[in-house]
C-alpha cells in the first residue's frame, strides 16, 4: 500500500462522514437553538419540551435523506473495495 493511496482511502472516509453527517447535525442543531430560545423566553425548563422535537426532526430527516444516505455510502463502498487490490499488490 502507497501512502498516497492510504491517503486518498482516508480523506474520501473524512469527507464521506462529512457530507453524510452535516445534514442531520445541522437540522438537529438548529432545532436546539430554536427550542432553547423559546424555553429561554418562556421560562419552560424541561428537558422533554426540547428532546422530542429534535428527535422528530432527526426522524424526518433520516426519512427525507436515506436514500440519498444509501447511495453516497454505497458509492464510497465501491470504491473501498475496488482498491482492494492495490492494496494488496502494493
Amino acid at each position: 500500500m502507497t501512502p498516497a493511496i492510504a491517503a486518498d482511502l482516508f480523506r474520501s472516509m473524512l469527507w464521506q462522514a462529512l457530507e453524510v453527517g452535516a445534514p442531520l447535525l445541522g437540522a438537529m442543531t438548529a432545532t436546539a437553538i430554536i427550542f432553547g430560545v423559546l424555553q429561554a423566553a418562556t421560562q419552560v425548563q424541561d428537558a422533554a419540551v426540547s428532546f422530542i422535537p429534535k428527535l422528530t426532526v432527526a426522524f424526518v430527516v433520516g426519512w427525507l435523506t436515506a436514500a440519498w444516505f444509501t447511495a453516497t455510502l454505497s458509492g464510497f463502498m465501491h470504491k473501498a473495495l475496488s482498491a482492494i487490490p492495490w492494496v494488496v499488490a502494493r
